[in-house]
């Protein structure tokens, strides 16, 4: 399991049914037995800055246009995830960064 793999996820608390996930940890998380991720949605949500619209294509294996919700950043054991659909692309990945910087009030100069 690396970042920017997208994942199904079944959890009740969000969804009845297997729903997409998006891996945001960074890769040497993979010695935990849990996992961060971001959760999508197909709800239209242009208008909200936090949700980073992702388009379907071969690589992603999203069926409809979706929505990364970096404002929903959840910790799962890895044993809830279902199968590996896709990957996200680098620049995809790069604006759900930015939108988990926002959320979480992250600025460069707080890192140096």
């Amino acid at each position: 399991m690396k970042r920017g793999e997208v994942w199904t996820l079944r959890d009740d608390g969000y969804a009845a049914k297997a729903r997409p996930v998006v891996i945001v940890q960074s890769d040497p998380g993979e010695v935990f037995d849990s996992v961060v991720l971001c959760l999508f949605t197909t709800f239209e949500s242009d208008n909200i800055p936090t949700r980073i619209r992702i388009a379907p294509d071969d690589k992603n294996g999203l069926l409809k246009d979706s929505y990364v919700m970096t404002e929903k950043i959840v910790t799962v054991s890895k044993n809830e995830l279902g199968v590996r659909i896709g990957e996200l692309q680098d620049m995809q990945m790069h604006s759900i960064s930015a939108g988990l910087a926002a959320v979480l009030d992250i600025h460069k100069e707080d890192l140096e």
